[in-house]
């Protein structure tokens, strides 16, 4: 009888202990201790940050596009046709070569 009080003892503290481990485990973390996510967008190699605007040239056209965020992924969204500070031709602005940051020389 003394053997089955003993067993059944270790049993239920056994059962605590294991329960105290798993609620520990999902406990919920602080907000501080994740590290959020850098997200940004390209163009031609040269980073661009959320909300800023660039000229993208695309199969022969430019437009003006903003970085902004879509289904947890940074993407382009087409502002305007043409950029503002680009007054060159298609035909013109495809025959400058560029350099390796994706600029004119």
């Amino acid at each position: 009888m003394h053997r089955y009080l003993l067993l059944t003892l270790a049993m239920l503290l056994l059962y605590a202990w294991s329960a105290q481990a798993q609620e520990s485990r999902f406990k919920k973390r602080p907000r501080h201790l994740f590290k959020t996510p850098d997200c940004y967008c390209t163009n031609r190699g040269i980073r661009i940050e959320l909300g800023d605007f660039s000229c993208l040239y695309v199969d022969g056209t430019t437009y003006l596009a903003q970085c902004q965020m879509a289904l947890n992924n940074p993407t382009w969204r087409k502002i305007q046709d043409g950029c503002s500070t680009s007054r060159l031709e298609n035909k013109q602005l495809a025959s400058y070569p560029l350099n390796e940051a994706g600029g004119m020389e």
